[in-house]
């Protein structure tokens, strides 16, 4: 496990990216509602720049409602489980962790999938060795850049896993004598 990440206390860490998180997202929700709200100009404006012309305004229309519909719920969930971050980070509870790190364990599945994605279409394009390397290297740097900011998080939550059951035990030792109703199975 980790114990910082780009020199910072994970607790620190914990707290900066749900923040960033809660910024961007919220910034996000924002761009995204006035977006539906100028869906009917936005989709007049696809239709005249689209080079097919099957294309109608009707269709464009509900393409992008759904698509920004979508878009703009992942991104509510986004900012909740951020704000769950940085809470859970303050006050030590590791299962606010837990949202951060399913949804954005999805997220990085899905972005391994678009990568490899990527280096099978550059790898199969009739470009040359030397001109797609800067592609595929900077593609592996993302995906390795994401997987260390993953796993800081994860650290996090072990940490405070463990932390957490060294201080509060579910259940005490049987050695330790508490001041409760007697058990009678000890005959």
């Amino acid at each position: 496990m980790l114990t910082s990440v780009f020199c910072m206390r994970l607790n620190t860490y914990g707290v900066v990216i749900g923040w960033l998180g809660v910024i961007f997202s919220f910034l996000a929700t924002i761009l995204l509602s006035v977006a539906l709200g100028f869906v009917d100009e936005i989709a007049q404006e696809i239709v005249k720049s689209a080079q097919k012309t099957d294309l109608t305004v009707s269709e464009v229309r509900t393409g992008l409602i759904v698509l920004l519909s979508v878009y703009l719920a992942l991104k509510v969930i986004n900012l909740l489980a951020s704000a769950m971050l940085v809470v859970g980070t303050v006050k030590e509870r590791h299962l606010l962790l837990l949202p951060w790190l399913i949804n954005n364990g999805v997220i990085l599945v899905f972005a391994i999938i678009t990568h490899i994605g990527v280096w099978a279409q550059v790898i199969g394009s009739q470009m040359p060795f030397l001109s797609a390397v800067p592609i595929i290297l900077i593609s592996v740097g993302i995906l390795v850049l994401t997987w260390y900011l993953y796993y800081g998080i994860y650290s996090l939550f072990k940490q405070i896993q463990a932390s957490s059951e060294l201080q509060r035990p579910l259940i005490p030792p049987a050695t330790q004598q508490t001041n409760s109703y007697p058990s009678y199975t000890k005959i």
